[in-house]
């Protein structure tokens, strides 16, 4: 009986086996700062490039943070290498298929050549953590930041900086922990006794997965934000024409800081675009720079800016930020200053929450000192949670998964849910162009049905 169970289900998948498919979605979009629910808007790169019209040559500045995962690996897809074949598709342009490198620094063509258009951010003495009594591992370098450059018109240029922090943190602390149980070593035990899926969702899950957030809600996260904090100085100067070169090949999170805050700075605009637990991370460097009561270049790199983020896990990861006090001290931003999150959310990713139902639920919930009646729905609510924060929220709910089993519609890939964002055409409209309601902008905007692959 369980064997014709089983060969009648078998039988089942395959017949089922064809042409399902999901298309593009958008199921809502929802801006806290909007007088009702399910509204919103928001501009798109191209309009906060040409913020400023009185220079010939318009650019932005992005800052791209990965999330969990090891990103650095070249058989696999370079890190933002979707990202930038997108917004070349958007302006017509042709792209190889491996437009960057897959690691920092490098040739994207030859992985050993290496170019001079990356620097290593660093610690200013090297740290030490403990691990047995009497024992330590040290960290010293801390990311690898590189410039990819897409000039898509005589008067509009992209110019993408790629933040590595994956690798370097791996090889100095967590292979420690878990190295041992990856498949990296095809002698390794347990590792290679493992059935090969199982073995394989082991290493992308939790051995290069989870193991990154875990490390970030730990000591180690302060130094991935330094050395973010760092590399943001870096790419700064960089941008106002004081180059990697000038730079030096390594320097530390302090010295680059210290001079930017000692040059005078004046850059085209920086947006942000961060993937999974790198959103968390940009999103806690953004919160700390805005209330730590001190203008540095992190605030103009920050006021009036767009963070993007790609399946972001604020909500549940920002349970690590509980604590006996109030985790939120109101920004000194003036309205105009605020920045904005755009938060793209596939729905059937596991670990994808939307940002606006998480913060109006904590708000209610939470008991406020001055006994304000709690109506998260109403304008006058929605509005001040915006000023208790410090910054707008829209949050963009699409879909865009495909079922694993084809026909069987009920359960789609969640990997793709979560990663798949930057390979969708219909993101980078958005992405480019903004939004208003459910609809891209293309008002204004040069990303056109005429003109654009994305549509091809």
């Amino acid at each position: 009986m369980q064997f014709l169970r089983i060969l009648t289900l078998l039988l089942t998948l395959t017949l089922l086996t064809g042409c399902a498919s999901t298309k593009f979605r958008v199921l809502e979009i929802n801006s806290l700062a909007s007088k009702t629910a399910g509204e919103g808007r928001f501009e798109g790169l191209e309009a906060l490039a040409f913020r400023d019209r009185n220079t010939p040559q318009q650019r932005v500045n992005i800052i791209f943070m990965h999330g969990i995962g090891w990103v650095e690996n070249p058989e696999d897809a370079p890190l933002a290498n979707n990202f930038i074949k997108g917004l070349a598709n958007a302006y017509n342009l042709e792209t190889d298929e491996k437009a960057v490198s897959s690691l920092c620094g490098r040739d994207e063509q030859d992985e050993d050549v290496t170019l001079s258009n990356h620097i290593h951010i660093k610690e200013v003495q090297p740290k030490l953590y403990e691990t047995l009594p009497g024992s330590n591992l040290t960290l010293d370098k801390l990311v690898c930041m590189d410039r990819q450059v897409l000039k898509v018109k005589d008067d509009l240029e992209y110019v993408i900086y790629r933040i590595f922090w994956d690798e370097i943190f791996w090889d100095s602390l967590q292979v420690a922990f878990v190295g041992q149980d990856d498949a990296m070593d095809e002698q390794s035990l347990p590792a290679m006794l493992r059935r090969s899926v199982n073995r394989t969702l082991k290493d992308k899950l939790v051995n290069f997965g989870f193991s990154d957030a875990v490390m970030y809600l730990g000591p180690a996260g302060d130094d991935i934000r330094k050395a973010v904090k760092g590399a943001m100085c870096s790419a700064a100067l960089d941008a106002a024409g004081y180059s990697f070169a000038q730079q030096g090949p390594e320097i530390d999170y302090v010295t680059v800081c210290k001079t930017a805050s000692e040059t005078s700075i004046k850059n085209d605009p920086f947006a942000f675009v961060a993937e999974s637990l790198g959103s968390k991370i940009t999103y806690d460097i953004m919160r700390e720079s805005m209330t730590d009561g001190r203008e540095t270049i992190h605030d103009d790199m920050i006021k009036g800016t767009q963070l993007f983020m790609l399946a972001n896990q604020i909500p549940l990861l920002s349970l690590s930020d509980l604590n006996d006090g109030e985790p939120f001290k109101p920004s000194t931003y003036g309205d105009g200053e605020r920045p904005t999150i755009v938060a793209f959310s596939e729905i059937n990713d596991f670990l994808t929450y939307e940002l606006v139902p998480f913060y109006e639920q904590l708000y209610a919930r939470s008991q406020r000192s001055e006994g304000r009646r709690v109506d998260v729905k109403s304008e006058t609510n929605r509005q001040y949670i915006v000023d208790l924060l410090g910054f707008n929220i829209v949050d963009m709910r699409v879909e865009f998964a495909n079922p694993l089993i084809p026909l069987v519609n009920q359960f789609v890939d969640p990997l793709f849910a979560h990663n798949g964002h930057v390979k969708q055409p219909e993101v980078m409209e958005y992405i480019l162009c903004g939004a208003n309601g459910k609809q891209v902008a293309f008002d204004g905007c040069r990303v056109t049905p005429e003109n654009s692959k994305l549509f091809k």
